[in-house]
């Protein structure tokens, strides 16, 4: 019965929303962004403990990052693998169901043709196509990497993965070299990346950083809408845009707060954006106002953030990756978590 009643709601709020996405530019498959989820707007969002709340799902060891399909498929990459999100075989809640064929600690999603990409820690790169019964295997390795973490499809059906320069095994990425680089892929085998490229250099020097120039240093999320990436650095939100040719503009900051951001999902008219350390999600227009927050304290670690798709889950709903505490695999408090506007106990 709760199954049927998300579906008859996710319905509902689909034709309310009709009009908002029969104006939205359509995309191929091939250059799919973070906002082509329905045309919800910041606006229609509750990003508040004064409205909405926090409802834990299911254990994902490790959760790190989340992302949709087109057709509303849930798939969340953990320390240790990759699972595609499922209604539970007595149709009350969810279960997790491992889809990579090797343990790994999985970090960025990307959806292209398709095919899942799956970047791991260790800079391999798995993937597979989205069949019922998806597989992922490692296709590729990156080289000189330290940490690749987010990951996006470019307007030119290319891979951007993301170079974090942190790691907590001794000896390793010394110097730190943060960076984007592109993953071209084989127009004729999504499975097959022909080469790898710097696309955009960060800044090896370290520093007092407080995200208000135009170098990167620790970055960290990455999601694309149009010709623009947006990406989560340190504290900070930025954008950068894929000129004509495509080359990587100047580094645009947004926004700054002195804490640790993690992964950033877009919607209509602004950002949302995991407070890491301080244990919240935040929504931040394009221009860099933030627009709301949840309270401290409201998610372990939050990591990764999403607007919900039907059939799963509501438009207007907000997916969190927890992951707790760095690096340990078996707490109750790494968990993929449903943040739904509600009724709030004062």
């Amino acid at each position: 019965m709760l199954r049927i009643l998300r579906l008859l709601a996710a319905a509902g709020l689909l034709l309310a929303l009709s009009a908002c996405n029969e104006s939205s530019s359509s995309t191929t498959s091939a250059t799919r962004t973070d906002a082509d989820a329905p045309a919800v707007t910041a606006a229609q969002l509750c990003v508040s403990s004064d409205c909405g709340e926090a409802q834990p799902l299911l254990v994902i060891p490790d959760a790190e990052n989340l992302i949709f399909s087109d057709d509303g498929r849930l798939f969340v990459s953990g320390g240790q693998q990759v699972y595609e999100i499922l209604p539970a075989l007595d149709g009350d809640g969810y279960r997790a169901v491992v889809i990579a064929d090797s343990d790994c600690n999985f970090t960025g999603l990307a959806i292209a043709r398709g095919v899942l990409y799956a970047a791991c820690g260790d800079s391999r790169l798995f993937a597979g196509h989205l069949t019922p019964q998806p597989l992922l295997s490692e296709i590729y390795r990156l080289s000189d990497m330290c940490i690749p973490n987010g990951v996006a499809i470019g307007a030119d059906g290319a891979l951007y993965v993301v170079d974090e320069p942190l790691n907590i095994t001794p000896g390793s990425c010394l110097p730190p070299n943060p960076k984007i680089v592109r993953l071209a892929i084989d127009p004729a085998d999504p499975l097959r990346i022909q080469s790898q490229q710097l696309w955009l250099a960060g800044s090896a020097t370290g520093g007092l950083y407080l995200g208000l120039d135009n170098v990167l240093r620790f970055p960290n999320g990455l999601q694309r809408d149009g010709d623009f990436f947006y990406g989560s650095d340190g504290g900070s939100l930025y954008r950068v845009e894929q000129l004509p040719g495509g080359a990587a503009g100047e580094v645009e900051p947004l926004f700054f707060t002195p804490t640790a951001i993690d992964d950033i999902g877009l919607v209509v008219g602004g950002i949302l954006a995991t407070d890491f350390f301080t244990g919240r999600i935040m929504l931040v227009s394009r221009d860099g106002e933030r627009l709301q927050q949840t309270d401290y304290g409201s998610f372990a670690s939050p990591s990764s953030v999403r607007l919900g798709r039907p059939p799963l889950f509501l438009p207007t709903d907000i997916l969190v990756t927890e992951k707790g505490v760095l690096g340990e695999h078996n707490l109750p408090i790494d968990r993929l978590t449903l943040f739904r506007r509600g009724a709030v106990t004062p």
